[in-house]
């Protein structure tokens, strides 16, 4: 059966191409005729009929051929010309296509089928901007066929001309019946209404597209991305357990469960974060060591630190290098002030650990010895809490908060002079100011301490350079200003210092002393705010008594 169709195909395109051959032997014979030659010429009706037929048969290269033929000797014959220009974009001939089609638009300029064809020319070719010229010219006429509006959408959009693209993209959604490609245009329109920061948009057209599919994956994470992205935490929550209801893929779940997470992070329920990181442990190509160092962590943040150092002590055993699980545990014990055994774990993995990391290690476990000297320090040991420091030195001698907290140290057991050494060095040692504002502010004090007014002040300009707002720069600036008898400035750094900082009661305290000799009743008030904020202020409560025992009759 199968055989005798073959032939019979290959018959009829033989026979086509008998008629094509003689068509053209017919177009091409001289002008001198006889009568009985006459007879064989085709009429345009026949041409028209021919070209289409051979069109319709896909075969572009006859239509080429004899429609050539025939408009050298008609060339005003315009169908013929459009079935020609037609074939050459079929055949991928765009020039030529463009060609006949400028030919056709020069008699015809309305033609809208020729507009088409010599728009969709111009897409082929990448000459976008000519393509929406014509485009928005077929619009005019047929903003109902959806071909027409699917294309000048997706040029706006390639042009990234957005606003425009939605335009065209909404009037789309109105043509479409067909469901998958509504949920792609929707989905398009989502994307580009974000673009935009036109969030209530994007949000109703993701919601449209879930209307149309529900439990669409990729829709929904991207509505969940959204919300992200505009900190609305709980309805981020709300769609990730909705879609625990219908995901299955491991991967997809993945992404849920592990953003899921991320979310009771952001929110500080770390309850929730382990009770769903121990159901991602449970699905097929979750990275356990690494859900099991979360779990731990979280439990550290809520301070179940016994639960929390006993997985990380497992998760150690189980890893070769563990360089970042034992760093956590290290860090789990300084939380508790376990600083011995947290050192063990800094030289352990210094034993073992590759040159990169060395350099790491060295710099926590300088980290570690400061915040132990801290500690000591707190107790009162002030000699234990100078030796940690100097062990400090041993691996990081480069960190500038060895010598500020050296300097702290030494400026409460009244050594001002090694303080000023101290904050100076943690000043030289700050490559990137990172800490200059709290060191300047500490060197200033022990400045004043040893009533070196001038180099007081120049810690004090140093440090109002970099943050012009410091209200406690501004409060030292203004207290300085007192000593020096320079009322206005005092006035001035004081009141500024509360500008931005209402709540700094020292600054209001000698602004109120300030104020005593000149707005009584101003100098009452501040006393008054001060003993709101603390009534146990006794300097402030006897200032007050005296202000209001002295009152001018």
């Amino acid at each position: 059966m199968n055989i005798n169709v073959n032939i019979i195909y290959i018959l009829v395109a033989f026979v086509v191409a008998m008629v094509a051959v003689y068509i053209l032997y017919s177009i091409i014979i001289p002008k001198g005729l006889t009568k009985e030659d006459k007879e064989f010429q085709l009429t345009t009706k026949n041409i028209l009929e021919h070209v289409r037929t051979l069109f319709n048969q896909e075969e572009y290269a006859l239509v080429e051929l004899l429609a050539m033929k025939y408009l050298e000797r008609m060339p005003s014959h315009l169908e013929v010309r459009q079935y020609l220009a037609e074939a050459y974009f079929r055949d991928r001939k765009f020039n030529n296509a463009i060609k006949q089609c400028l030919t056709i638009l020069k008699r015809d300029p309305n033609n809208i089928s020729t507009k088409k064809i010599l728009g969709d020319c111009y897409v082929r070719k990448g000459l976008l901007s000519k393509a929406i010229k014509e485009f928005e010219e077929i619009f005019d006429y047929r903003s109902r066929d959806p071909e027409v509006v699917r294309t000048l959408a997706e040029l706006y959009r390639e042009t990234e001309q957005v606003y425009s693209s939605i335009s065209v993209y909404n009037i789309l959604v109105d043509l479409i019946k067909n469901n998958d490609e509504l949920a792609k245009i929707y989905s398009i329109l989502a994307e580009l209404n974000e673009e935009t920061h036109d969030y209530p948009a994007a949000f109703e057209a993701y919601k449209t597209k879930l209307s149309i599919y529900p439990t669409d994956v990729e829709t929904n994470k991207k509505l969940t991305e959204l919300y992200i992205k505009l900190n609305n935490y709980p309805k981020a929550i709300e769609t990730l357990l909705y879609m625990l209801g219908f995901v299955t893929e491991p991967k997809a779940l993945i992404w849920v469960y592990e953003t899921l997470i991320d979310m009771y992070v952001e929110t500080e329920d770390y309850q929730k974060a382990i009770e769903y990181s121990e159901k991602l442990l449970e699905v097929q190509g979750a990275d356990t060591y690494k859900v099991r160092t979360n779990i731990a962590n979280f439990n550290l943040k809520l301070e179940n630190y016994d639960t929390g150092i006993s997985i990380l002590k497992e998760l150690v055993m189980m890893s070769q290098s563990a360089y970042d699980v034992t760093t956590e545990l290290a860090q789990a014990y300084i939380q508790q002030d376990q600083y011995e055994k947290a050192l063990e774990q800094y030289m352990t993995l210094l034993d073992k650990a590759t040159q990169k990391e060395v350099k790491n290690i060295r710099a926590l476990v300088a980290q570690m010895y400061i915040q132990w000297a801290i500690f000591v320090a707190k107790g009162g040991n002030y000699e234990m809490a100078h030796s940690y420091l100097n062990k400090a030195t041993d691996y990081d001698v480069l960190n500038p908060e060895i010598y500020y907290n050296q300097g702290i140290i030494y400026y409460e057991q009244n050594n001002f002079n090694s303080c000023v050494e101290s904050m100076l060095k943690a000043i030289e040692y700050d490559k990137f100011n990172n800490y200059h504002i709290k060191y300047y502010l500490k060197l200033s004090e022990a400045h004043h301490e040893l009533g070196n007014l001038f180099e007081e002040k120049k810690a004090l300009s140093d440090l109002l350079k970099i943050d012009p707002k410091n209200a406690q720069g501004l409060y030292r600036s203004g207290v300085l200003y007192i000593s020096l008898h320079d009322v206005k400035n005092a006035e001035e750094c004081l009141n500024q210092a509360l500008q931005n900082d209402p709540n700094l009661i020292d600054a209001k305290y000698n602004l109120a002393l300030l104020c005593e000799s000149n707005n009584r009743e101003k100098a009452k008030d501040l006393y008054r705010e001060v003993l709101e904020e603390d009534p146990s202020h006794e300097a402030a409560k006897t200032a007050l008594a005296e202000l209001m025992s002295t009152e001018p009759f």
